[in-house]
């Protein structure tokens, strides 16, 4: 064993301290290097604390948030000072100052919505590229530069012209829209649908449109609810729906609207059409938004196309539930919902008093409401909230309603923010609508999914609910004011606008489907209907994108909803058995959104492997429903019947079979080619991945009769969307995954079987199988099984 003298290791640490001195960069390089990243701070300061505004008048209320940026990041500097001070031994390249300084970008970058990581990284990169900026620039202008060796010039010109350039790719970055690279493209179906014969109800009607504004008339921010209402309304008592919001906050909201919790104002702007009527009545509210920000003129265009359709039309001033920074409010959407119900009460008193101009114009007994994102949820549970007597969270406020509300749209709602009792916000004998976009970077994931599952309908009377999921469609554009920023300023800058459809194109959906949906609803004109069962039928009125719908009626009878044991082989159609060939996965679970939270459905999932080919004869994949011999009176089908299901592409591998043993034998140029062999199936696999999936729908009647045809025929299988809502390459971490599936609902004429096979008696039938004999392999997803009268 060597043994190393003492005067060795005394060499040694004597050579590393004259090195470190060489490299060591003077207190004028260090102190320039701290400054530059101060300066930056500075920079984030202003940009973050200009957006972000308390509601002081004119520029002072910018200045007011910088003020409050620069106060936060001066604790900041002296907590991370004086916990930097009790260490030591710490590489001094930047100085202490400059060490505080790149722990404050750190935090700035942190609290904002990227993900941490990136967070972290970004502000060491541009902190860093702050400090070699301001080191090379103190190096540059010292006198003794000059003087300097050519290769010291060198390296210091160096660290100024690099954190240029990476400064001015940040600036193109950020300026930079986005990408569409990733988007998935429709695939082309030669099936042909004829259109709707019908009008496009996104087109103006043949009233003339009127508007007035009723409120407070003590609003000290916009005149038009203070002394320009038209009609003066009397505040309500809120306190009882915002028991959790306290302190500060509170003070400050006070100071901001001028009234507290007790005295909320009933402002409405109301578009509505010039004759006698009595015309139905809706009223829409806007989600959370900046409360400075107002966002009840948004829905001016929808406003104005529905008073001239025949329809009274108010957008719900609530923008005092809304938060500003540091002042939001928690668990106030209750109080959203219950205040669209103190409006109604409004209109049922105006409706019948005369010298009113609203005396008798007011049809009460059709009445919608609509909510955007928080106020989508609102709308919801002020159509629960409307039948009950008693508030569920506190017996003691009592309610007195019921409105004749016939149907409830919301656009990208939130979902379950408050949960009455403490259970999801149900909803019954009603029509509902609920559509979202699958670039929505505020409400990222499907939440009016689940509201729809909770819709049911119990009575007699004719209901129905339908959804829609467009591709490029945001958040924000749904409203004019809100825009295609899901984020806000200035840290929605990194947000990938370029994917998104143009903002008047995604307004032309909500045109064309809320029309057509109160339309239908509330106008009683049914020829809207059928383009609720398939979104195909209205192309030509729709921007060029990918749909996917669902539609579910009181007329509709449940076979299999996965939702009433936990045993695969039964179903929810009393007697009905289940039952499977040749499947690689069959799995009955909960389905999540593209993050891990559950969408509250259960599905079946279904899988199978290899090529259309390897899938014949006794190694066909398939999933067989079995009727009872006597179903229940209601359970018969006839020529007449749909079969309906709801399908989605669960963008799932199939699991690898079982490898037999190799033998011992086997030589090792054998393995190298099957391992070969391997990865080519597997790249041809991730090829074949890209086509939508396929397969047959098989009935069979009880006298064994089968009739089969390619789901093709009716609709195909929609295509796997992913989504890319901001310019960060990885952001799985804010929002999941990249897909969420979204089920389509297909409707198939157990007539056309009977056309294609006469044989085949529809009132006999006795099997609905699944059949995976096309197209690639794959899993779907499947739920909803049943049928209707056509």
């Amino acid at each position: 064993m060597v043994k190393f003298k003492p005067n060795i290791w005394r060499r040694f640490f004597i050579w590393l301290s004259r090195t470190w001195q060489k490299t060591y960069p003077a207190p004028s390089v260090r102190k320039g290097a701290a400054l530059a990243v101060f300066v930056l701070i500075g920079l984030f300061c202003v940009g973050f604390g200009w957006f972000i505004r308390p509601g002081l008048p004119g520029v002072l209320d910018g200045l007011a948030g910088v003020v409050f940026f620069v106060l936060m990041a001066f604790l900041i500097v002296l907590a991370a000072a004086l916990s930097l001070k009790m260490l030591s031994g710490l590489p001094r390249f930047l100085n202490t100052s400059g060490l505080v300084a790149m722990i404050v970008l750190i935090f700035i970058l942190a609290e904002s919505n990227m993900p941490f990581f990136t967070a972290v990284m970004l502000a060491l990169v541009l902190g860093a590229a702050a400090a070699l900026l301001g080191g090379g620039l103190a190096a540059l202008f010292k006198r003794e530069f000059k003087f300097e060796r050519p290769l010291k010039k060198i390296l210091v010109f160096a660290k100024v012209i690099v954190p240029v350039a990476i400064f001015i790719y940040c600036i193109i970055w950020l300026i930079d829209s986005g990408t569409t690279k990733y988007l998935v493209e429709q695939p082309v179906s030669t099936l042909q649908v004829e259109a709707l014969d019908a009008n496009n109800p996104s087109r103006p009607g043949p009233f003339k449109v009127l508007t007035m504004t009723y409120g407070s008339g003590t609003d000290k921010h916009r005149p038009e609810f203070g002394e320009e209402a038209v009609l003066k309304t009397e505040p309500v008592d809120a306190s009882p729906f915002l028991k959790d919001s306290k302190g500060f906050k509170v003070k400050f909201r006070k100071w901001y609207w001028g009234f507290g919790f007790k005295e909320f104002p009933v402002n409405g702007r109301v578009w509505y059409p010039a004759g006698d009527g009595p015309f139905p009545l809706v009223l829409i509210v806007h989600g959370n938004h900046k409360m400075q920000q107002y966002s009840d003129p948004g829905y001016a265009y929808l406003g104005e196309l529905m008073a001239s359709r025949g329809f009274i039309f108010v957008s719900v001033d609530e923008n005092f539930f809304n938060g500003s920074f540091m002042s939001g409010l928690s668990r106030e959407n209750d109080g959203r919902g219950w205040m669209l119900l103190q409006h109604l009460k409004v209109w049922h008193e105006w409706n019948r008093i005369e010298g009113n101009p609203f005396f008798e114009k007011v049809d009460i007994n059709n009445i919608g409401l609509i909510g955007h994102s928080r106020g989508g949820e609102a709308a919801a549970i002020a159509g629960n909230f409307n039948r009950l007597s008693r508030y569920p969270d506190d017996a003691a406020v009592t309610f007195d309603f019921d409105f004749s509300i016939k149907a409830i749209i919301a656009i990208a709602p939130s979902d379950q923010q408050y949960r009455p009792a403490g259970q999801p916000n149900p909803l019954k004998n009603i029509n509902y609508l609920v559509f979202q976009g699958a670039h929505d970077a505020d409400v990222s994931i499907f939440m009016g999914a689940r509201q729809y599952e909770r819709v049911k309908f119990t009575d007699k009377n004719y209901w129905f609910k339908a959804s829609l999921y467009t591709y490029r469609s945001n958040h924000g554009q749904f409203n004019t004011i809100w825009g295609d920023n899901d984020w806000g300023k200035p840290m929605g800058i990194i947000l990938n606008r370029k994917a998104l459809l143009d903002g008047e194109e995604q307004r032309t959906i909500s045109r064309v489907y809320i029309s057509a949906f109160l339309e239908t609803t509330l106008h009683g004109n049914r020829s809207y209907l059928p383009l609720f069962h398939d979104y195909r039928l209205i192309r030509d009125w729709l921007p060029d994108d990918i749909y996917i719908n669902r539609f579910e009626d009181s007329t509709f009878k449940k076979i299999c909803d996965f939702e009433e044991d936990v045993d695969v082989t039964t179903a929810t159609f009393d007697g009905a058995e289940i039952s499977s060939k040749n499947l690689a996965v069959w799995r009955e679970a909960d389905l999540k959104f593209r993050s891990s939270r559950t969408k509250e459905n259960n599905v079946v999932f279904l899988g199978w492997r290899g090529t259309a080919s390897e899938r014949q004869g006794d190694s066909l994949p398939s999933y067989s429903i079995e009727m009872p011999e006597n179903p229940s009176p209601g359970g018969e089908f006839s020529h007449d019947s749909l079969l309906i299901f709801s399908l989605a592409d669960a963008d799932e591998k199939i699991p690898e079979p079982e490898e037999e043993e190799a033998e011992q034998d086997k030589k090792d140029k054998e393995k190298a080619e099957k391992a070969d062999k391997k990865e080519k199936k597997k790249k041809e696999k991730e090829e074949k991945n890209k086509k939508p999936l396929k397969l047959s729908i098989e009935l069979i009647s009880k006298d064994g009769t089968k009739a089969k045809l390619p789901l093709d025929r009716f609709m195909p299988v929609p295509p796997v969307i992913k989504s890319r809502f901001t310019k960060i390459s990885n952001e799985s971490s804010l929002y999941g995954k990249a897909y969420e599936p979204t089920m389509q609902t297909y409707e198939l004429p157990l007539a056309l079987f009977k056309e294609e096979y006469p044989a085949f008696d529809p009132g006999q039938l006795r099997v609905i199988r699944f059949v995976f004999d096309l197209g690639r392999e794959g899993v779907i997803i499947l739920d909803n099984i049943g049928f209707s009268a056509s």
